[in-house]
């Protein structure tokens, strides 16, 4: 990544504090497990900021660095948008508000820049021109070693006008995200990119070895075996709902994920090693942000250096 990315990042989003937070009185998420990982919170700067990050943040999310023309980055960013996420100039203002992109892009910056994962492999190759929808599959797909033991960290983003839209998608297909079918197969599909991943790592290279030697393996039982965890940090950005007071936004939150956990009666069927962490960031205006990366886009703003 960029130095000046990296830089502009720590600038525009600053950790407010860790899940549960005493001096707020909030509690973690009723899902989340806080070890090693607690709930995460952070605000940002100004609005322009954050929509800079984003926009300088696509090919660096799209693409892997090593694959990346530092000297034509304009041109990079170009290419990506047309080849890499889903985006028409064509569209309307309404669909292209839409795009997952946005919120993906943050969730990206945020793994790298204030919990230091690896990235795994850049979100980008999952895309289809032909097909034109969102790429399928988990938003973010990163790991992290401690410890000799090697954690998964595949996630979700969600940024939406209200906390309630995004926490309700999530929740809603937390069931399927969580089990060890979905989880197989987005690692059966990391085997088709195996030249484009961005971080080796000899565990995870023997498990997808392993499958490939026998493909009637249980994934998930082989994780367990290697001790091989997921981390599943889903991702919240939000208009605020109090402008005056941070912490009961994100109180907020945490009221209506138990309020739905409750409701939706949800259970984890995953029989391997897993954490789910949140991260939320409340935003003064979404839809200003997101205006101002699609003027950019339109208008091909030069990016950082």
């Amino acid at each position: 990544m960029r130095d000046s990315l990296k830089t502009a990042v720590k600038d525009t989003i600053i950790l407010e504090c860790h899940l549960p937070c005493s001096a707020s009185g909030i509690g973690s998420s009723c899902l989340s497990i806080s070890s090693p990982q607690a709930d995460s919170c952070f605000s940002h700067t100004s609005n322009t900021k954050l929509s800079h990050i984003i926009y300088n943040g696509i090919v660096e999310f799209a693409i892997n660095q090593y694959k990346i023309d530092y000297n034509a980055l304009d041109l990079e960013q170009r290419q990506t948008i047309a080849r890499r996420i889903k985006y028409s100039s064509t569209g309307t203002q309404t669909e292209k508000l839409k795009h997952g992109f946005y919120g993906e892009v943050l969730l990206d910056l945020i793994l790298r820049c204030h919990l230091n994962t690896d990235v795994l492999i850049a979100r980008g190759y999952f895309y289809s021109v032909l097909e034109d929808s969102e790429p399928k599959g988990f938003d973010v797909f990163h790991l992290l070693e401690r410890n000799n033991e090697l954690e998964l960290w595949f996630g979700e983003a969600k940024f939406h006008a209200t906390y309630r839209t995004a926490i309700k998608q999530v929740l809603e297909k937390i069931h399927t995200s969580l089990s060890d079918g979905y989880v197989s197969k987005n690692l059966i599909a990391l085997i088709d990119w195996d030249d484009k991943i961005s971080t080796p790592n000899s565990h995870l290279s023997n498990l997808l070895s392993a499958w490939e030697a026998n493909p009637d393996i249980n994934l998930a039982t082989e994780m367990k075996i290697r001790n091989i965890s997921l981390v599943y940090p889903v991702f919240i950005a939000y208009e605020k709902t109090d402008k005056m007071n941070y912490h009961n936004n994100i109180k907020s939150c945490i009221d209506y994920i138990e309020e739905q956990t409750k409701k939706l009666n949800i259970t984890i069927p995953a029989t391997f090693d897993y954490r789910i962490s949140f991260i939320f960031l409340p935003v003064d205006e979404v839809k200003k942000v997101k205006e101002t990366v699609i003027e950019w886009i339109e208008n091909q703003e030069p990016l950082m250096p």
